[in-house]
């Protein structure tokens, strides 16, 4: 694969190492305008409702651009993808930046930025996953997704801290410009990084077409790769179980067992801390049972797990609780992207990435509605866990029992049908 191992071998390489700078680099940005944006919207309107829209704006691109995004990273050279999409967003960076210095900041503009900056990550993402394996040997890429996973769990428990005190300490405008700054310093990394192109150039005669390529690739999760199939129908019904129960969390946290502030805070916390230990953990575990068993019997046991919240009602018990449940998910996460890595026809992992994560990812905004609408009807919590759990741990159980479980984690040839 052209990597560069350290001289003791087996090594992931200085190649993956800037890669990783990269992005924690590029992700410490996007931590910091999505919580200087918020606060922005804040200081200058004062409205609740306006701030809330904001967050509105963030999620639409995901919605619409996944797949085109994935597209995207098979038609194109995906290291190329990279760098204009860290070039794009400190652009859209530096302009809002220049706008505050000049006092010419105003609502609709902070709006249009936040869309623009938003629409960068589902092209982004894609590509990111596609380009891994060129990277990285094959046999690593369960660390390596574990070492980017464990990054990005401690940039999501430090981004949100440095956002808000670069806004405290030095202002919105010169947050705002670290942040352009972060996305350009990330584009420039991408561009030391030198491998040796792999498909899907050697394998696509002809560009990827857009409807085209999203059937595709729908074609081949639905019939030539059914693993992929099962683990992404294990995640939409995973992402919804959770959801029943995070989307209510604060609200049973505080209502329910009377926590103050400073409790939740700690639950959240032990959340990230236990997906942090969870992707250390995930390589260790993945190569001893399996990408598809690890996936299946994470999902079960975070079920089980789960159900203790209804049982240690403590701030202590319920963080500890918390913690265990995300040390599963993550180790979950790092196995899926593994997998998909490893089994997937090069030409089309863009699109696969793309897909598949937007069918797991489509549970959760019905599983919000449901979670309010339950807790407005029943007014019981407990009984919502429990549902949530039960749903969860039953789902790892069907995954246990589906092609998943039983899957090959080998990498897939080049051009043709992976094997599963």
């Amino acid at each position: 694969m052209g990597n560069d191992v350290d001289k003791r071998g087996g090594g992931l390489g200085s190649r993956f190492h800037l890669l990783w700078a990269a992005y924690v680099i590029s992700n410490t940005g996007t931590w910091i305008y999505r919580i200087t944006l918020p606060l922005l919207v804040l200081d200058l309107t004062g409205s609740a409702l306006q701030t809330a829209a904001l967050y509105a704006l963030e999620y639409g691109p995901f919605l619409l651009l996944s797949l085109p995004g994935g597209v995207f990273a098979d038609r194109f050279d995906r290291k190329r993808l990279l760098v204009v999409g860290d070039l794009v967003a400190g652009v859209f960076a530096l302009a809002l930046a220049i706008m505050v210095s000049v006092g010419a900041v105003h609502l609709i503009l902070i709006y249009a930025v936040a869309l623009l900056l938003s629409s960068v990550e589902p092209m982004y993402h894609p590509a990111f996953q596609g380009w891994l394996p060129d990277v990285v040997r094959a046999n690593n890429l369960d660390r390596a997704n574990a070492l980017l996973q464990s990054s990005d769990n401690v940039v999501s428990l430090a981004g949100p801290v440095l956002a808000g005190g670069l806004v405290a300490f030095v202002g919105f405008e010169t947050a705002i410009y670290i942040d352009a700054f972060s996305f350009v310093a990330s584009a420039f990394i991408i561009l030391l990084i030198r491998v040796t192109p792999r498909p899907p150039a050697a394998v696509e005669t002809t560009p990827v077409r857009m409807i085209s390529g999203i059937r595709e690739a729908l074609r081949y999760i639905t019939r030539e790769n059914r693993p992929l199939l099962a683990g992404s129908l294990l995640f939409t019904g995973t992402n919804f179980a959770i959801w029943l129960i995070q989307a209510n969390l604060v609200y049973y946290l505080t209502t329910y067992l009377e926590m103050s502030s400073t409790a939740v805070g700690m639950v959240f916390a032990a959340q990230g801390g236990g997906a942090l230990l969870g992707s250390l953990l995930a390589p260790k575990v993945i190569r001893r049972l399996g990408n598809g068993r690890t996936i299946a019997l994470s999902t079960v046991a975070a079920g089980l797990t789960t159900a203790l919240l209804v049982v240690f009602r403590d701030p202590i018990g319920v963080a500890v609780v918390s913690a265990l449940v995300f040390v599963l998910g993550s180790m979950n996460v790092v196995a899926w992207f593994t997998l998909r890595q490893r089994i997937v026809r090069r030409d089309l992992l863009g699109r696969v990435v793309a897909t598949t994560r937007m069918i797991a990812f489509s549970s959760i905004p019905l599983a919000s509605i449901v979670a309010g609408s339950l807790e407005s009807m029943l007014h019981n919590m407990v009984l919502i866990i429990l549902v949530g759990a039960g749903l969860r741990a039953f789902v790892g159980l069907l995954g246990l029992r589906s092609s998943l479980a039983s899957v090959e984690s080998t990498e897939a040839t080049p051009a043709g049908r992976n094997s599963s």
